[in-house]
């Protein structure tokens, strides 16, 4: 199975990005704060369109596929890993070395 890419995307404050997703692909927040708006789904004879607030280190998972709306609030950085690629818990934790090692370095500065 081969690897696919994972987005690695930086929004400033109120600035948003559709993203067509699949099921099971998730979005990590490296920093800052981000909603995920969910695709529009019927619930009791309604249409909504759920809102997930993610802050820096959580991560959501996509339940079905379609378009999403990601917005930052305030200076954002996140990464949106695809299903079936790298084991998704593998990808968080070289997500993460790398964040907090580069942290580390500028520090040591």
């Amino acid at each position: 199975m081969e690897d696919r890419p994972v987005m690695n995307l930086a929004l400033s404050c109120g600035e948003s990005r559709q993203v067509l997703l699949e099921a099971g692909s998730a979005v990590l927040v490296m920093g800052g704060q981000l909603v995920v708006r969910c695709p529009m789904q019927w619930i009791a004879e309604n249409i909504l369109a759920p809102e997930v607030f993610l802050a820096a280190e959580q991560a959501w998972v996509a339940e079905s596929g379609g378009w999403v709306t990601l917005q930052a609030c305030g200076s954002t950085q996140f990464v949106v890993i695809p299903p079936n690629g790298i084991s998704f818990w593998r990808e968080v934790g070289r997500c993460l070395q790398s964040l907090f090692g580069s942290q580390k370095q500028s520090t040591q500065r």
